[in-house]
């Protein structure tokens, strides 16, 4: 979160390029069904997370296992002119 209070863009997944935006108390898990052996790669830095999924299927959930979709917590675009994002 940043010292506004606005959340951050925690985990990005790629080769999708899907984000989801956590809250503070909130948990996301990260599951593939490929192979068990080191399936992801994840580089960290402020504010950011990204995933790289090595083995795809990849999905982002809740911690009761719940898909979360993209653009989970994406925050609204300042301004009058505001795009409804997926």
């Amino acid at each position: 979160m940043t010292a506004d209070g606005t959340p951050v863009p925690v985990p990005v997944l790629e080769p999708y390029g899907s984000d989801h935006w956590l809250r503070p108390g909130e948990t996301f898990v990260i599951w593939t069904l490929g192979r068990a052996d080191e399936p992801f790669q994840v580089e960290h830095g402020p504010g950011t997370v990204t995933v790289y999924a090595e083995s795809l299927p990849a999905y982002v959930g809740d911690a009761e296992g719940n898909e979360i979709e993209c653009g989970h917590g994406r925050p609204a675009l300042p301004g009058p002119f505001r795009l409804r994002l997926p």
